[in-house]
């Protein structure tokens, strides 16, 4: 892909995603798409309230006697129907993606994270590469490069969407700026290593979109207010050069090429 063939990024967001290791995108769902993704969640967690299943997390710390609370819904696109799965291949998405890692555009997979009002617990900084993306002894091998492993090595970039507006209150994401670039850490990451003078809160308002690179180091504090926050998430890849990526255990449809070169 090159600078005058981007399909919808322009060239200064490109460049600002592979500098920085994330980009926010304003607007990026509409009216319709918000309610439409809403109601989903709101179907599923009444439903995950009398139904155990692997790729439901309960909220580890939760005060709320009354009804579960949940934490995180993996492979939202199986379990959302319809919606969902039209989310995962659209058009406007595999463009963002095409842009930013090239052809092939492989899914890698899908979740919602949420934060209930004054429940939602804090996730501690980290990278998502090491965390069911490669294997233990992959990362082993990876960390010993140092930053001699390059972002560009191991293109999986992903997607969290904004169904409410994100603010510091409500445990919106917060990154490091160029921390992409600074090769493969053991999780948690040690929190010696983050300088708080360069941390960005991804203050995002809803129907907003947030683009990151698996090695970039992000986190989020508790949710301290009485405001929802759902953030779905997709992540997709290309084929990576001298990094073996791996499928963790509960993601559907890995590797499952949505646009090819041909």
């Amino acid at each position: 892909m090159t600078k005058d063939t981007f399909k919808h990024l322009t060239t200064e967001q490109v460049d600002a995603f592979w500098r920085n290791g994330y980009l926010a995108l304003e607007n990026f769902l509409d009216g319709t798409d918000i309610t439409t993704l809403r109601a989903s969640i709101d179907v599923l967690t009444d439903w995950i309230n009398t139904t155990e299943h692997p790729s439901f997390q309960v909220e580890p710390e939760s005060n709320n006697r009354e009804k579960t609370v949940i934490r995180k819904i993996s492979n939202i696109h199986t379990h959302g129907g319809a919606p969902w799965d039209q989310l995962m291949r659209r058009d406007d998405v595999l463009n963002v993606m095409e842009d930013l890692v090239g052809l092939p555009v492989q899914f890698h997979h899908s979740k919602v994270m949420m934060k209930a009002p004054y429940d939602g617990s804090k996730k501690e900084w980290h990278q998502d590469l090491p965390q069911g993306f490669v294997t233990q002894a992959e990362a082993n091998r990876l960390r010993e490069l140092g930053s001699d492993l390059t972002p560009e090595q191991v293109p999986v970039v992903a997607i969290q969407y904004y169904l409410d507006d994100a603010t510091l209150e409500n445990g919106c994401l917060q990154l490091v700026p160029g921390s992409h670039r600074h090769g493969l850490f053991e999780n948690p990451l040690d929190e010696s290593l983050i300088d708080a003078r360069q941390v960005v809160p991804a203050e995002i308002s809803a129907g907003g979109a947030l683009l990151f690179h698996c090695l970039t180091w992000h986190h989020s504090a508790p949710n301290t207010s009485p405001l929802l926050r759902r953030g779905p998430v997709f992540e997709y890849m290309a084929p990576a050069h001298g990094v073996a990526l791996t499928q963790g255990n509960f993601d559907d449809e890995w590797g499952r090429t949505l646009r090819n070169g041909v």
